[in-house]
């Protein structure tokens, strides 16, 4: 069991969520652009929140910053989260030029803030689930934009799903404990929903 738990964190990895919810908003909407546009729009996202990431890490590495590219301690963790925290307000600021694109700027701004108050638990040595956070993080945004775009109730419900079974995932693999998964939980259920009525 321990293997399908593995699976599931490394499918619903953090990195990996904003592409998959950026395709799925790119390509299911009815949105006013191009495919041209969604192709590069794909990339910006892909390229913040996936390459430039996963660069860091390997670099930081490198020069002996973190100790493992899994980056397991809240003291490691610090100067990660806090460049993917500067990584979601670039793309923030880069999609917030697109009016048609407000909730997905909705989200990258949602995502920096939780990651802002990730690195204050850190501070007091509570590792935050970052998977927890992009998976709630993408049912807030679901839950909040669902009734605007007709999404399916069945879509939801997947979600509520799958944030369940990644949560399980996480405990049974002891990567955090049950505070850490329901602040990352919390965070990214409650960011998007606040903050569409802010932005």
């Amino acid at each position: 069991m321990e293997k399908v738990y593995k699976v599931i964190s490394v499918i619903f990895h953090p990195i990996f969520l904003p592409m998959f919810g950026a395709w799925v908003y790119l390509n299911v909407l009815p949105l006013p652009i191009s495919k041209m546009q969604i192709y590069l729009i794909f990339f910006i996202v892909a390229g913040a929140t996936f390459l430039v990431p996963l660069l860091t890490i390997f670099l930081l590495k490198l020069m002996g910053q973190i100790k493992s590219i899994q980056v397991t301690t809240a003291h490691e963790r610090k100067l990660p989260v806090a460049l993917m925290m500067v990584n979601y307000l670039f793309l923030a600021q880069m999609l917030g030029r697109i009016w048609q694109l407000r909730e997905l700027t909705v989200l990258a701004y949602a995502t920096a803030a939780g990651l802002l108050v990730t690195i204050f638990f850190l501070f007091k040595n509570i590792k935050i689930s970052l998977h927890m956070l992009g998976m709630a993080g993408l049912l807030g945004f679901t839950i909040i934009y669902g009734s605007s775009y007709y999404y399916p109730v069945i879509v939801i419900a997947l979600l509520f799903a799958i944030t369940g079974w990644l949560a399980t995932a996480r405990l049974k693999l002891q990567a955090h404990n049950f505070k850490e998964i329901i602040i990352g939980t919390s965070l990214g259920l409650l960011l998007p929903i606040l903050l569409s009525f802010v932005l």
